[in-house]
Order: C-alpha cells, then sequence, then structure tokens
C-alpha cells in the first residue's frame, strides 16, 4: 500500500502532478488496453519510453504514467497495437532497463508493429563510449561523462557502474551489440547516427541533456 504519510498536498498544485498518484494510477491502468484513446491508434508514430519527452502526434508509451502520456505499458508485454500499424518508432534511454531477453522479444514486437519501410530510431547509453573513455582518462585525463560533474563519484570507475548498474539499467549496449540485436529482429539498413542527425527529420527528437553520453542507431523494417 502506498504510503502518503510524508505526502503534503497543496491546493493550488493539480493532483495528478503528485509523484505518489502517478504511481498508483500506474498501477491501476499499466497493460490495460480499455484505459487507451481511440484516438490514440491514428497517430503514425511511436514514442517507447517517454518518459517527460511526451509529442504530438505521437502515441507517447511508457511504463511510468505521468499527465499527458497515453499509454501506460510494460515492454514485457506485447506493444497494444496492430500489426502494421506504426510508420516510425522513437526510443530514447529506455531499452537499456529491459532484460536482454525481454529486449529481444521486444524488438521483434517492434518489428510486428512497424509497416514495412518503416523506421526506427533508438538512443542508449554508449557502453562503448564509457570504457573508452575510462581507458584513455588513465594516459591523458580524457573525461568520463558526467564524471567530473557528479560530487558523488570519486573515481571514474564509479561512473562505469552508475551507466552500467544505476537507474534500473538492466543491460548494457554498443553499437555492434545493437546492431546485431536489430539484425536478428528482421531490420535492415542499421546505422550509427549523431545526436539530431538521421534519415527521418520525424523521430529526430533527442533530449539534448542526454547527448554528450547517447549512441543513436536507426534501422528500417523491411
Amino acid at each position: 500500500m502506498l504510503d502518503f504519510s510524508n505526502t503534503r498536498f497543496d491546493k493550488s498544485r493539480p493532483i495528478l502532478s503528485y509523484t505518489k498518484v502517478q504511481y498508483l494510477v500506474g498501477l491501476l491502468i499499466r497493460n490495460r488496453k480499455v484505459f487507451i484513446a481511440k484516438s490514440v491508434y491514428s497517430r503514425d508514430m511511436l514514442n517507447i519510453g517517454c518518459g517527460s519527452n511526451i509529442r504530438n502526434n505521437f502515441i507517447n508509451l511508457d511504463y511510468s504514467w505521468q499527465p499527458g502520456m497515453d499509454v501506460c505499458w510494460d515492454l514485457a508485454n506485447p506493444l497494444p497495437l496492430a500489426d502494421r500499424s506504426v510508420g516510425a518508432a522513437y526510443s530514447e534511454h529506455c531499452i537499456e532497463h529491459l532484460s536482454l531477453d525481454v529486449c529481444r522479444r521486444f524488438l521483434r514486437d517492434l518489428a510486428r508493429v512497424l509497416r514495412p519501410g518503416g523506421h526506427v530510431r533508438l538512443a542508449v547509453p554508449d557502453a562503448e563510449l564509457y570504457i573508452d573513455a575510462y581507458e584513455k582518462r588513465k594516459s591523458s585525463g580524457f573525461s568520463v561523462p558526467y564524471y567530473d560533474i557528479n560530487e558523488e563519484e570519486i573515481t571514474p570507475l564509479m561512473a562505469i557502474n552508475r551507466v552500467f548498474r544505476n537507474f534500473g539499467h538492466l543491460y548494457a549496449y554498443d553499437f555492434e551489440t545493437l546492431s546485431a540485436l536489430l539484425a536478428e529482429a528482421g531490420f535492415v539498413n542499421i546505422v550509427r547516427c549523431e545526436y539530431m542527425q538521421g534519415s527521418d527529420p520525424r523521430v529526430l527528437i533527442d533530449s539534448e541533456v542526454r547527448s554528450v553520453e547517447s549512441l543513436y542507431v536507426e534501422a528500417t523494417n523491411p
């Protein structure tokens, strides 16, 4: 049961803005199609693990509910969308929260809902960047992302542990690994991209704050 004893409600603040209320709403509606508005299904793009990066014209989906999102869903379950119903998909710093097995199933299911020629853009923490930066720092003082501004990390290896183990991360990716999984799921034309650069302008919705540590990969559904 949720404990609201330390939550101080303010009449001027919307009730749905409280984290504990959002958590409760998520418990009630997660994985229940009945709570998905029919108008959502007319949208052509999917924003997976949207977090606060909620976008118009997208189906905004996340495990954690918050005001403005469209679908509260656990990616361990098949996506609540019809076959070949979506033209493009985007996901930023989401799939690293899935186990490898769940990620494999999710990518196959994503191929199911994307139309032929449909485009996917994935952004994840770049494990290769962190490992390379760690090695370079030992010889040249190269900076590990976020390490120099994080007072809790007193050694560079703590930054490595953060990206691999904290925030509910379950798996780490480099381009070789992520491209192999996309190919395994049936995707083609798999390429590494840069922040806000890619072949489909519709899904260039990258968060600037995450650009310094992100790996961007795009692929096409055949």
